[in-house]
């Protein structure tokens, strides 16, 4: 099998580029592996494919050349599949896509779209999208929301609710590591109004404070977006006038599962560093305000981690022995198992 993989840079963005990847040397377990790599800048492509064997580069760009391959699909590739990630409002824009795949589902080909999160559509936004999803061979969506929103019917086979790509990280841990990390805090403010930032902020700071306190942990702040940075460090200046000393880390491929691993006990608002250090076997859990946080609370209900949902001002014992622990590896199993099926 030969599966051609459409990447999309995604460089300010550590879960987005570690989805890829995962899903990436999953596929490069069923067949030989193809990319486009049109626009997407060297270090993304390279992390992405490190560990591919034999990866072959289809197109460095979207030129003549580039279409008259697409068009000679059956000579170069079998499957097609589509970056994860959120598809974005559905627009004029889906025409290319949707004519590409009705040449495919002609020529044979199979098109995939896997690990989708699909926005709310409306009006022709909303019927491109149905329609390409209806003409995809297979698309996969992360959230029971997505679902809802582009299924035709409740009996529609084309199309399947999965859970987080990050979850195939599951098992995949360093060995037994020492909790030397102390507290790990890492929080967004980006869809917040900038005029009530500075309270958040101030409610972050008292959380881990109260932790940080509580279990005389060392603070680490970390992020893994590079939009993220302004929020932790203004949660630093804040810990800093309490009198609680910090540590400012930022999180790449080669310090993310010691850092996670390490940590005695995380904290965060953004679901791939929640979901990542559970896949993990961190402690960590999820600070998820339920007016704005739908997607950590559908993806963690989705893998019944409801008990790993914790309030801004909630305060309770997180170190506690008695705390549930996390196994994805069912959840791991079960999607690997999932994709393995739509190619088969």
């Amino acid at each position: 099998m030969r599966i051609l993989y459409l990447m999309k840079t995604q460089d300010s963005n550590l879960g987005d580029l570690l989805i890829n990847k995962l899903l990436i040397d999953l596929l490069a377990e069923k067949g030989a592996m193809l990319f486009d790599v049109s626009g997407v800048s060297t270090q993304f492509r390279d992390a992405l494919i490190a560990d591919v064997p034999a990866p072959v580069i289809f197109s460095t760009r979207r030129g003549l050349g580039y279409y008259w391959k697409l068009l000679c699909c059956r000579k170069h590739f079998d499957v097609i599949v589509a970056p994860p990630g959120h598809a974005g409002k559905a627009s004029w824009r889906h025409i290319v896509p949707i004519l590409f795949a009705i040449y495919y589902r002609l020529c044979g080909v199979r098109y995939m779209r896997l690990g989708k999160s699909i926005p709310h559509n409306s009006g022709l936004g909303a019927f491109l999208e149905k329609l390409l999803v209806r003409l995809s061979h297979h698309t996969m969506v992360r959230d029971q929301g997505s679902l809802e929103r582009i299924r035709s019917s409740t009996d529609q086979r084309n199309i399947s609710c999965a859970p987080d790509l990050i979850v195939l990280l599951s098992g995949q841990e360093p060995p037994a590591t020492a909790k030397t990390g102390g507290l790990v805090i890492s929080f967004r403010f980006d869809y917040y109004p900038a005029a009530t930032r500075p309270a958040f902020v101030k409610q972050v700071a008292e959380l881990a404070s109260h932790y940080a306190k509580q279990h005389t942990l060392p603070v680490t702040l970390t992020w893994q977006v590079e939009r993220d940075e302004a929020c932790v460090r203004a949660i630093a200046t804040e810990l800093n006038t309490m009198g609680i000393a910090t540590t400012l880390s930022e999180i790449t491929l080669r310090n993310l599962a010691a850092t996670y691993c390490a940590a005695a006990l995380i904290l965060s608002n953004r679901l791939h560093v929640a979901l990542t250090s559970l896949s993990l076997g961190a402690n960590a859990w999820a600070v998820c305000d339920p007016a704005k946080d739908h997607k950590i609370s559908d993806a963690f209900q989705e893998l019944q981690l409801g008990h790993r949902l914790l309030s801004i001002d909630q305060r309770d014992d997180l170190l506690s022995p008695t705390a549930a622990p996390v196994e994805l590896r069912p959840a791991r199993d079960a999607l690997r198992a999932a994709i393995g099926a739509t190619l088969a």
